[in-house]
């Protein structure tokens, strides 16, 4: 949770009018009489949507695109 805070104030510094993260955990464990072994992986999905009213990125602008 802490990561995908400081994404996200990170992230509002390029003035988007919606920003979405999607943080994802997978979780494998191989079980027996005893759990020999166990294995996490995460990642962060990040959609950044901006709006006519709401310019882009600093250094960014209508003509550079």
């Amino acid at each position: 949770a802490e990561t995908a805070r400081t994404a996200l104030s990170q992230l509002r510094k390029a003035n988007p009018a919606e920003i979405e993260v999607e943080f994802g955990v997978d979780l494998a464990v191989q079980a027996g009489a005893v759990i020999t072994k166990s294995t996490a992986h995460g990642h962060l999905k990040v959609t950044m949507k901006w709006t006519n009213g709401n310019p882009g990125p600093p250094g960014e602008d209508e003509s550079s695109g």
